[in-house]
């Protein structure tokens, strides 16, 4: 399913291109399922770092090994599969797609294509900006901003397995049960209703927060910074900047992170690790521990309705997109 040109969803059409090539530490993927995140629509209305046309969008993938590059190891033709490809390559809209073998991990058993496919991308954003970014230890508190959405659903999970106390915002009916009752976070704030930084300095008895995930932007992340504790950090998963509320950053020594997951992989950074975390995420998955949650499934040639559902930004958890009939 290519993009020729930036705008809606109905520039997306099935074309026919050559299987591609594994390189020397990538894996041929026969695509069973993919699915469709934020930085999807993102990139098919231009609001990102320009790449050259046409773009094959889909940055998650389950499936099977096809083949292996020259200096592959550990992997064989026939092998379940799941993992990211790369953000500024070809994506997983296709009958094939490369994967960095070192950052791709075997499939959790008890899942199948569509529900592994809803985990890699917003699993690798939860767990690096919580466990790599943070060092989330138990005990502490977290707000985890759009607790029902495809990131914040599992982050939500990750902290609860972590012992900390577990604190999200949500804006619709279902959402907010979604978070509480599906999730089991401690507290949800309706952001709609409430003051969602004075409802969490309440909650801290004033004191402020450890740890806060921002995966909205902009005026959440500048009004977050009133949500964390002197000493705690503030993580977000966008572009965003603290405009003149940089100096309360610095008077309370607020560790701010970026987390994109993307860049192990572009630039090399021992891609070797998100591999790791997929394999912990599979066994978390396969011990009923952390469950991706699929709202709807689309076919390929649907693939326009799955962005228009996208756009909306009210899906709980994710939306796949399957390939290959199960």
């Amino acid at each position: 399913m290519l993009l020729n040109g930036h705008g809606g969803p109905e520039l997306l059409q099935l074309d026919e291109l050559p299987v591609p090539v594994p390189g020397r530490h990538q894996l041929l993927v026969e695509v069973h399922a993919t699915s469709v995140n934020p930085v999807d629509s993102k990139i098919r209305r231009g609001g990102a770092v320009p790449r050259a046309m046409p773009i094959i969008l889909g940055f998650d993938a389950s499936g099977v090994v096809k083949g292996c590059g020259p200096d592959v190891s550990g992997w064989r033709e026939g092998d379940l599969v799941f993992g990211c490809p790369s953000l500024v390559g070809p994506g997983a809209n296709a009958e094939y797609v490369l994967l960095d073998a070192r950052a791709a991990a075997k499939k959790p058993a008890s899942l199948d294509h569509t529900a592994a496919a809803a985990l890699p991308l917003v699993g690798l954003t939860a767990w690096e900006a919580l466990h790599d970014r943070a060092r989330l230890q138990a005990g502490q508190t977290v707000l985890i901003h759009a607790g029902a959405g495809g990131v914040g659903h599992i982050a939500v999970q990750l902290a609860r397995l972590t012992g900390c106390r577990v604190i999200t915002t949500a804006g619709r009916p279902e959402s907010i049960a979604f978070c509480r009752d599906v999730l089991g976070a401690d507290e949800v704030i309706d952001y709609t209703a409430t003051d969602f930084a004075a409802r969490a300095r309440e909650l801290s008895g004033g004191r402020g927060l450890d740890v806060v995930l921002d995966t909205v932007g902009d005026d959440t992340f500048r009004r977050s910074i009133d949500c964390v504790a002197p000493g705690g950090q503030l993580m977000t998963i966008l572009p965003s900047t603290p405009g003149d509320r940089a100096q309360v950053l610095l008077f309370r020594s607020i560790t701010v992170h970026y987390e994109f997951m993307g860049a192990r992989v572009a630039n090399d950074l021992d891609p070797g690790r998100q591999g790791a975390i997929l394999s912990s995420l599979a066994n978390l998955a396969d011990r009923g521990l952390v469950r991706p949650h699929v709202s709807a499934v689309f076919a390929l040639d649907r693939l326009a309705d799955a962005h228009r559902q996208i756009d909306t930004a009210h899906t709980i958890g994710k939306i796949a997109v399957a390939v290959r009939a199960a």
